[in-house]
C-alpha cells in the first residue's frame, strides 16, 4: 500500500517508479537500450509522423519498433531494379494501421505505383484454422473490425487493393503476381504455413517476407510454420529478431 501511495505521489511529479527485477533492463518505449548511443526512432522525420498516426489512430497493434522493421525493409525493397514490377502484401490487415503505414510510406517515397495487396477475413479468425498448434488463440479473435470500416480507412489509396478472406482460398487472386514485401500477420499456424508456401516462388530476388509474432508465446503456430519453411531451406536468409518478427530475404 505504501509503495502504492509511493508511486502515485511520484507520478504527479511526472516520475514513473517500478521495483527493479533481476535479469531486466529498462528502455524508452520506442525500444532499445536506454543509452545515449541509441537513437529516438520517433525522431525520425521520414518515419515517425507516419508511426504516430496508424498508433495515435488504434488502427494497428504493432507499435513504433515493429513498424520501424517495417520501414527498413521497404526502405531495403526500394532500391531493386524489379520494385516497379513487383507488388507488396499483407496478410493479416485487422484495421488497418499496417497497411496504412505501408501505403503511406510508399506514396512518401515516390512508389505509390505498386500495388499493395491486403488480404484479410475481416471477421477475426476463421474457426478452421484455430488448431492445436495454437493453444492460445480462439476462433473469432481480432473480430472487432469490419470490411467496409478498413475500406473507408484506406480509400485514399488508389494503390490498394482490399480481399476478403482467407488467404488459403483468396491466394487465387493473385497466383500470377510477383512480390517484393510480403508482410504476415495472422497469428496461427495454419494461413501463415499455407502463405509461406505461397509465396515461396512469387518472392523477387531480394525481395523480403515479414513474419509478425514469431517470437511471441501466444503464437506458437507461427514459429512452428516459420521453423518448418526455413528447415533446409536455402533459399532465404532468416534472422528472428528480438521484436518477436522474423525476416527472410530471398537469396
Amino acid at each position: 500500500m505504501l509503495m502504492k501511495i509511493l508511486r502515485i505521489l511520484l507520478k504527479r511529479l511526472g516520475i514513473d517508479a517500478f521495483l527493479r527485477r533481476k535479469g531486466y533492463h529498462y528502455v524508452p518505449d520506442y525500444y532499445g537500450p536506454a543509452a545515449p548511443k541509441m537513437i529516438n526512432i520517433r525522431s525520425l522525420s521520414q518515419f515517425s509522423p507516419l508511426a504516430n498516426k496508424v498508433i495515435e489512430q488504434g488502427r494497428t497493434l504493432l507499435y513504433y519498433d515493429r513498424l520501424y522493421t517495417i520501414y527498413q525493409a521497404i526502405g531495403h525493397i526500394i532500391k531493386l531494379p524489379e520494385i516497379r514490377d513487383s507488388n507488396i502484401a499483407e496478410i493479416g490487415v485487422y484495421k488497418g494501421g499496417g497497411s496504412y503505414f505501408i501505403a503511406s510510406l510508399l506514396a512518401k517515397l515516390g512508389f505509390d505505383s505498386i500495388t499493395l495487396y491486403c488480404i484479410d477475413t475481416f471477421d477475426g479468425h476463421a474457426s478452421q484454422d484455430v488448431k492445436k498448434e495454437d493453444p492460445h488463440q480462439w476462433a473469432l479473435s481480432f473480430n472487432d473490425t469490419s470490411l467496409e470500416s478498413v475500406k473507408n480507412y484506406l480509400s485514399q489509396f488508389k494503390n490498394v487493393k482490399i480481399v476478403k478472406g482467407r488467404i488459403q482460398e483468396m491466394s487465387q487472386n493473385i497466383v500470377e503476381e510477383q512480390f517484393s514485401f510480403v508482410h504476415l500477420d495472422m497469428d496461427l499456424y495454419d494461413p501463415t504455413s499455407y502463405a509461406l508456401g505461397f509465396f515461396d516462388d512469387r518472392i523477387i530476388q531480394k525481395g523480403i517476407i515479414l513474419v509478425d509474432d514469431y517470437g511471441f508465446l501466444t503464437c506458437e503456430g507461427v514459429k512452428k510454420a516459420v521453423d518448418e519453411f526455413m528447415s533446409d531451406n536455402n533459399k532465404y536468409f532468416g534472422i528472428a529478431l528480438l521484436t518477436g518478427q522474423y525476416i527472410m530475404v530471398r537469396l
